[in-house]
């Protein structure tokens, strides 16, 4: 019988809210993958409903992944989502080292958590963002959105009403810090569309892919989106289909659970729709 494949998931795990590790697990295991969580942190539910409560997870990560080593564990893929400190991209940094030294790792996939609608997560600061750089050179593929992307470049917030021209400049100049392939979400080039773009860095090409706009601006979308598209590339998809089916399945049911009158604060209800990945 074939073993699934493992990925390393390194990110928070929210009880509650449908996003970091509880998106990556299922998604990942209905792809065919084994997702093998790395907790950054662990909180009852994220950090933007009123109150949390949250357990800081650096101190038990390198133990922790001790434990794997021990054991052979052999990774396809690295994905890295929410690091609450510039001491845990260290660390994370380290582990990808290590990893990189096995023949099965084809993929590493860095989301650079920072920040959303052009303000930065309370845990970001310009140490985190300088470290965060240093990951993302690590990477074969980096997610960031807008407001991440200006973070990254140093540069101040553009908005995502951004054209198409300055999204493909985006790119290009993330492509700089030294990850193979950059995917940059939520650009809003054109009215009641959202948009992804990709630049395959080796390839000198790039990937558009548009969706209808969903209005309501849910939390997690982008580690549902992040999810997704890890699955599909380490499945062998090439990035125009892995674009196309994560950019989709967001659409799909952020539609649906906004139609359904679901809350944005909690998050996709992409249960139900699993089944189409």
């Amino acid at each position: 019988m074939r073993k699934a494949p493992l990925v390393a998931a390194i990110n928070d795990l929210s009880g509650f809210g449908h996003c970091s590790l509880t998106a990556a697990l299922p998604i990942l295991s209905v792809m065919g993958f084994q997702c093998c969580p790395l907790p950054t942190a662990v909180f009852s539910n994220h950090t933007g409903y009123d109150s949390c409560y949250c357990r800081d997870f650096t101190d038990d990560m390198p133990a922790y992944f001790a434990e794997w080593q021990k054991l052979n564990l052999q990774f396809a893929g690295v994905y890295t989502g929410f690091l609450g400190s510039a001491a845990q991209v260290d660390i994370v940094s380290g582990i990808i080292r290590k990893l990189h030294q096995e023949d099965s790792l084809r993929l590493v996939l860095v989301d650079p958590v920072l920040g959303d609608n052009g303000k930065a997560y309370s845990a970001c600061d310009a140490t985190l963002c300088g470290s965060m750089k240093k990951l993302v050179a690590q990477a074969d593929v980096i997610t960031p959105n807008i407001t991440e992307a200006c973070m990254l470049l140093g540069r101040e917030y553009c908005g995502e009403k951004i054209d198409e021209a300055e999204a493909l400049k985006i790119v290009r100049d993330l492509a700089e810090l030294g990850a193979g392939k950059v995917v940059l979400t939520g650009v809003r080039s054109k009215p009641n569309t959202v948009a992804n773009l990709a630049f395959d860095a080796g390839l000198n090409h790039f990937y558009w892919v548009e969706e209808p706009l969903v209005e309501v601006s849910f939390a997690g979308a982008g580690d549902v989106f992040a999810s997704v598209l890890c699955g599909s590339l380490l499945a062998g998809q090439n990035m125009q289909e892995a674009l196309e089916k994560a950019a989709f399945f967001v659409y799909l049911v952020a539609k649906n659970t906004a139609a359904a009158g679901g809350s944005a604060r909690d998050g996709l209800d992409f249960e139900p729709y699993l089944k189409m990945l």
